[in-house]
């Protein structure tokens, strides 16, 4: 369940239809669901930025004001030990909803992925 929520949290293009005609309608009321393409560019760019030059455990925030959306980023030490992988705390709010996950991604060819074999 939670692989999905982040499959769904990292989701890019707009999401509203798709929720309502597959599996992932769970997700419909979670902030991810009311971005526009600009909260999530906002959202990627923050991500990459603190996955590539942030501490561990400094946290990095974004905010569209114009949507009431915002977020951040606290990147960690992957659990796993590998140099090539960070653990990031994923927040992001809209309104009244705030939605919180812990993720695991690798940078393989230069990108971070998001480690889907992780157990966070």
């Amino acid at each position: 369940m939670k692989r999905l929520l982040v499959a769904g949290m990292l989701m890019t293009a707009a999401v509203s239809s798709v929720y309502a005609q597959s599996n992932l309608r769970f997700l419909q009321d979670t902030p991810i669901s009311k971005f526009k393409k600009a909260d999530t560019d906002l959202m990627f760019k923050t991500l990459y930025q603190a996955l590539d030059t942030a501490e561990d455990g400094k946290t990095v925030t974004w905010e569209n004001p114009k949507a009431s959306n915002s977020g951040s980023i606290t990147p960690a030490k992957d659990p796993q030990g590998r140099a090539d992988c960070r653990l990031a705390k994923v927040e992001n709010r809209h309104l009244t909803l705030h939605s919180t996950h812990d993720v695991v991604f690798c940078k393989v060819g230069g990108k971070w992925k998001w480690d889907k074999a992780g157990k966070q």
